[in-house]
């Protein structure tokens, strides 16, 4: 066994159209000195979202990976308890123009109405778990839209299809220009097994959630905000500590992405340049196996996300080189060498 472990650095939402790792003078050092390429963090058939892309990072298979899941894993990495026939989905407040369209993410008003026929289940900022009792049947004919994929769009475009208590919801919610939306529906799912003993560290429930799904150990703190204000310092020395432990932990940085839906091109920009200093100059300084990667863009422009290839950079292998476009589910087996993977 390694005296330390690797680390496994995924930036949600980290590139877009202006993305230049250039830029970023600590991830242009590990690309120079290391390898570089491209994941196809996309599983064919899903959206573009944080759920198949971080999952297809963690090494799952398409084959593998189940379709509707995003709604439980967030409510697993919550710690809500489903009964075997409620349906649970994502939902997220938005701004609404004058004309119907949707604008872009917003904070809930300050009273939120009481929805009949199903559970509210606040998660912070505009994020919300929603869950429908006894609707299970309803997973596969139920049509939603994931609303920052839809921004410019009418609302009535995007009214979901197949639950009437979702669009009575969606009917209720409507105040001063805020609209809750729901997307993401899943029922409770079988994941595999992870074949490695690993750490996940981070604030985001997506991220929790699967992780816990797959059986690893999560750690998160009060001050891991999955948001720009996290606390980037205290995540990379929890890192650095449990790779003292752990032959692989996974870090998952978020605010990049909140940023980015926020449409604030500024504040995305400077929060990895914060990520950049604060995350992986230790990082590199620590000496590790290093991979750092995007799960998938996300345009500060207009919020939505984007499934190009993410690059990734692999550091402390003492080689270099460009690999080229790389499956997202080898990431793993590239920042490990083979052998301890198979031993372990």
């Amino acid at each position: 066994m390694p005296e330390q472990g690797a680390i496994f650095c995924i930036i949600d939402g980290m590139t877009d159209e202006a993305f230049n790792v250039q830029a970023y003078p600590n991830l242009a050092a590990m690309k120079n000195e290391g390898f570089f390429g491209y994941f196809e963090t996309v599983p064919k058939g899903f959206p573009v979202e944080s759920y198949p892309c971080i999952a297809s990072l963690f090494g799952i298979r398409e084959g593998d990976l189940p379709l509707f899941a995003r709604g439980y894993l967030e409510a697993l990495g919550k710690g809500i308890q489903l009964a075997e026939d409620d349906l649970v989905l994502r939902a997220s407040w938005m701004r609404l123009a004058e004309n119907g369209c949707i604008l872009g993410v917003a904070e809930p008003p300050q009273a939120v109405p009481r929805f009949s026929g199903l559970s509210y289940h606040h998660l912070g900022a505009y994020r919300v778990l929603l869950v429908v009792p006894n609707a299970k049947a309803a997973l596969k004919s139920l049509k939603t839209y994931p609303p920052y994929a839809y921004v410019g769009k009418n609302l009535e475009e995007i009214l979901p299809q197949g639950e009437k208590r979702l669009t009575q919801m969606v009917r209720q919610s409507l105040g001063t220009e805020k609209v809750l939306l729901p997307w993401g529906q899943s029922v409770s799912c079988p994941f595999p097994a992870f074949k490695l003993k690993a750490a996940a560290v981070g604030a985001a429930l997506i991220f929790q959630g699967l992780a816990k799904a797959l059986g690893l150990d999560v750690y998160t703190k009060p001050d891991f905000t999955a948001d720009t204000d996290t606390a980037l310092t205290a995540k990379v020395e929890l890192a650095l500590q449990l790779a003292q432990v752990y032959p692989l932990v996974f870090l998952h940085i978020n605010g990049a992405d909140e940023a980015a839906h926020r449409r604030d091109i500024w504040e995305k920009r400077f929060f990895l340049e914060q990520v950049d200093a604060k995350v992986l100059a230790p990082l590199q300084k620590a000496g590790a196996a290093l991979l750092v990667c995007g799960d998938h863009g996300t345009s500060p422009v207009d919020g939505k996300h984007i499934g190009i290839p993410q690059p990734f950079v692999l550091y402390g292998q003492k080689r270099q080189g460009d690999l080229g476009t790389v499956q997202a589910n080898k990431a793993v087996k590239l920042l490990l060498e083979d052998e301890l993977w198979q031993r372990r």
